[in-house]
């Protein structure tokens, strides 16, 4: 409810993604005004587009060393698990090995071995192309949403490449939505608001802000919520 107008933003977009102008959007706001509601939104929205890839994967809280691509490995080794997985385990078995050997449920043990000798010594920067090259490949065949939720939590790999991905030239049926709250990336001077200022002076992201739900809404919501209902009009204010 109250949400057309950045559903609409955000279905313009993809469409424009579709059309292989690859996509990155933040979608913002402080905890509890909706933004994990709005993704899911999209996505049942989306979700009529044949073919659609979408991995969705989780930042989380962690009080030590964040394992490097925590919610890029979350989301892609669910991906993996779905009907048209093994599609994307071939093209990450021939364009990112050093990904797919960190995701080992997806693999014989004897294929893993294989994979650990032909990675041994990868760098990060490494990391970042297989995964490009990976995701440009895919998008060949399927257009993917890539959705990382509480990115204020996020290691800083998992930022290298989110900048990576969006500055890439090459044409991609990419979108990836990110969600955060920008008062924890303020107040912790996390390296996600300097990634986000170089991808917006480049016209590189979009953001949706998003606001308190109007008293038309709050007024929509409640009648949903409580049919019948004989609230005092005060109450939606």
């Amino acid at each position: 409810l109250g949400r057309d107008a950045e559903l609409a933003q955000m279905m313009r977009l993809l469409e424009r993604a579709l059309a292989g102008e690859r996509k990155t959007i933040f979608v913002t706001g402080e905890p509890g005004i909706g933004k994990t509601t709005i993704v899911q939104q999209f996505l049942r929205q989306a979700a009529e587009i044949q073919g659609l890839l979408v991995a969705r994967g989780q930042c989380l809280e962690h009080y030590g060393s964040a394992e490097p691509y925590l919610p890029v490995l979350d989301g892609f080794s669910r991906l993996c698990r779905t009907p048209g997985g093994a599609q994307v385990v071939s093209v990450l078995r021939q364009h990112a090995p050093a990904w797919l050997v960190q995701m080992p449920s997806l693999v014989s043990q004897a294929e893993r071995e294989s994979l650990r000798s032909q990675v041994a010594g990868s760098t990060s920067e490494r990391m970042l192309r297989e995964m490009a090259d990976a995701i440009e490949t895919l998008t060949l065949q399927s257009p993917l949403l890539l959705v990382l939720e509480d990115l204020h939590w996020s290691d800083y790999s998992t930022l290298d490449l989110l900048s990576f991905l969006a500055r890439r030239r090459d044409d991609a049926r990419l979108m990836v939505i990110s969600t955060y709250r920008p008062v924890d990336v303020i107040l912790n001077d996390h390296p996600l608001k300097r990634v986000k200022r170089e991808l917006e002076a480049h016209r590189l992201c979009h953001e949706l802000s998003l606001d308190y739900l109007s008293e038309e809404a709050v007024r929509e919501y409640l009648s949903v919520r409580f049919p019948g209902h004989d609230f005092p009009v005060r109450l939606q204010r």
